[in-house]
């Protein structure tokens, strides 16, 4: 890939520590957000906690930080932020590359096993929220937030009215800005270009482990995060299931179809989706055929994906056409939002309430299965756009051949 490529997938600036930074508007324009609905609700705090790395987008949308460690924030709606860190007691959670104005900036010596360090962070928030007089308070994802954090603030401020906030705050998160947008198409540009070397690392012989390896080096060196992606991969002779790294153990052979599944982070920190289909020689007809179909199907999710529809009415969808071509139900989300996190609202299941909005950025990802077994799972990014979600993607939707080996 030439130096003009990477170039195009990333805002890289050599010698700057601290790449992917979003602009300060853009800061600005999450915090107004939220804070004017939050004084609609009349919440006074929101708290939430970033104790995954691959779903703690919450954290990173309101104060910009990687949330490697377990970290918690605590912003009020006159857009104060405060952040508790990973550190030793007394210092700062962040440093001086940190450019964001916060109240409170406080390290913590917190680890999920070590039950002593439970009541740490909560000592740290009630002193907050005592000082600032918080009267009602907003979690975020309260199923990312310790069990013991949860208790220890409930128990210890019995003057506080807490309120779930999520689905307040996933409203705010799901439609992207302009500036997002950008450069979330800079993350499909590198998932294109990772799926375009597939070619080179497949060949009979190799273990998945080692072409999954090959992909993870790839993914860095374009600017994704390392320890925040998920990269799965599967050679049986028809195409199958994908395996996660501890089960990447199979040898690949002559006439086996390859699945790869990749989402990764760039270098701005925003998460994209692709998988496609390689086999090792010529491609089985009927393989052809249904990759052929599941994209028929991507593209008629895409073209009724407008404002106002909701998730589940997807859902159905999807399965109606499904049952219309002999095909088994999807029975779990087949698509989604993503940006910081990899998996956001809007779910494309059976449950989902939210309705898309103009400026969404989703997954489409039908799985099509036949009794001889072929599974076929085509996914690409997607803009939502008032005429339906338009594709982002631009690396082939085919089943590709690997010829040379």
């Amino acid at each position: 890939m030439s130096g003009r490529d990477k170039k195009q997938m990333s805002t890289f600036v050599p010698n700057v520590r601290y790449q992917g930074r979003p602009s300060k508007a853009e800061m600005q324009r999450r915090w107004s957000l939220a804070s004017e609905a939050m004084k609609a609700e009349n919440i006074d705090c929101l708290i939430m906690q970033a104790n995954d790395p691959i779903m703690g987008g919450y954290v990173k949308w309101f104060c910009e930080v990687q949330t490697i460690h377990i970290c918690t924030a605590l912003f009020d709606s006159d857009c104060n932020i405060s952040f508790i860190g990973h550190g030793p007691k007394g210092s700062a959670a962040l440093g001086p590359m940190y450019e964001i104005e916060l109240a409170n900036n406080i390290a913590v010596p917190a680890f999920h096993n070590a039950v002593y360090a439970d009541r740490f962070v909560s000592e740290e928030i009630i002193k907050i929220v005592k000082k600032n007089g918080y009267r009602k308070i907003g979690f975020v994802a309260e199923n990312l937030i310790s069990a013991a954090l949860y208790k220890n603030l409930v128990n210890n401020l019995p003057e506080v009215e807490f309120v779930n906030a999520t689905d307040m705050v996933d409203h705010l998160v799901a439609v992207k800005s302009p500036e997002q947008l950008e450069a979330l198409k800079r993350t499909v540009e590198l998932h294109d270009a990772v799926a375009s070397a597939m070619v080179s690392l497949l060949r009979p012989g190799r273990m998945e482990r080692e072409v999954c390896a090959d992909l993870y080096k790839i993914c860095s060196n374009l600017g994704a995060d390392e320890f925040l992606n998920n990269i799965m991969i599967g050679s049986v002779p028809l195409a199958g299931p994908m395996y996660q790294m501890h089960y990447q153990n199979k040898i690949i052979e002559k006439g086996d179809a390859i699945t790869l599944l990749l989402e990764v982070n760039n270098l701005e920190g925003y998460y994209g989706e692709l998988t496609r289909v390689w086999t090792i020689g010529e491609p089985d007809p009927e393989l052809v055929e249904v990759m052929a179909q599941a994209v028929e199907c991507q593209d008629y999710i895409a073209s009724i994906a407008k404002p106002g529809v909701k998730g589940r009415e997807l859902f159905n969808a999807l399965n109606e056409w499904l049952g219309e071509r002999g095909y088994p139900p999807e029975k779990r989300l087949f698509g989604h939002g993503q940006g910081y996190n990899l998996v956001e609202r809007p779910y494309f299941d059976a449950y989902e309430e939210m309705e898309l909005k103009e400026n969404m950025f989703i997954s489409i990802h039908p799985t099509l299965s036949t009794k001889s077994g072929i599974s076929v799972y085509p996914c690409d990014n997607f803009v939502v756009t008032t005429d339906g979600a338009k594709i982002l993607n631009k690396f082939p939707r085919t089943v590709i051949p690997c010829l040379i080996f």
